[in-house]
């Protein structure tokens, strides 16, 4: 089981210099950043700044401070056609065997990706129980390794689903787990990674 600090957790802010300062508070195996690009360079940011992306921190930024902590980091892609430039800046700091992504990867880029973990959003298939065959068939037809399993929201999925996937060992990363009943229901039968603002409270439940 992989715990992720969603970006912002612990009321830190998305991206922000304050959620990095804090990293070892957060008692999480990976952190998130969110994706975009200008030119020729890969900036953090929830939404698209396209007139204020160098004021931004960049990915390097973020690339840097895992390669000295060594927890994963999920990259979350805002936007599609930056796996490769992702990837290729992952390999030049030598942090490819951290990297997570989800977001906009589509399942056909299959072979621009040679590293790290992939958690897809979507692969064209709607996620209830009776088509999981269908979809670890389809995910398990590209032959690449690092195709992880799915990320998805856990207000669209339910146990059956969950419980069929762990029928098939159909990985699930699911986001964003606080607390509450979404805790006590997913988190200890999810096998994969959640995603949490919580990170402190979900570790402690998970391992009770």
């Amino acid at each position: 089981m992989i715990i992720t600090a969603h970006g912002g957790a612990l009321g830190t802010g998305r991206n922000s210099k304050a959620y990095f300062d804090n990293i070892d508070k957060y008692q999480a195996d990976a952190i998130e950043v969110d994706i975009y690009k200008k030119g020729d360079l890969l900036y953090l940011s929830h939404w698209p700044a396209p007139f204020k992306y160098k004021k931004k921190l960049t990915l390097r930024y973020a690339f840097e401070l895992v390669k000295q902590n060594g927890k994963l980091i999920n990259c979350d892609l805002k936007m599609g056609g930056i796996i490769k430039d992702v990837i290729a800046l992952a390999k030049e700091v030598g942090i490819q065997d951290q990297l997570i992504f989800t977001g906009n990867v589509n399942i056909d880029d299959s072979d621009s990706i040679d590293c790290g973990q992939v958690w897809f959003n979507s692969v064209g298939i709607e996620y209830i129980k009776d088509n999981v065959k269908a979809i670890k068939e389809k995910i398990n037809g590209y032959n690449n390794p690092h195709y992880a399993g799915l990320n998805v929201n856990y207000r669209k999925i339910d146990v059956d689903f969950v419980e069929e996937c762990k029928k098939y060992d159909l990985k699930l990363s699911v986001f964003r787990i606080d607390g509450g009943n979404a805790l006590t229901t997913y988190g200890k039968i999810i096998d994969g990674n959640i995603t949490t603002n919580q990170p402190v409270e979900v570790r402690k439940y998970v391992e009770s």
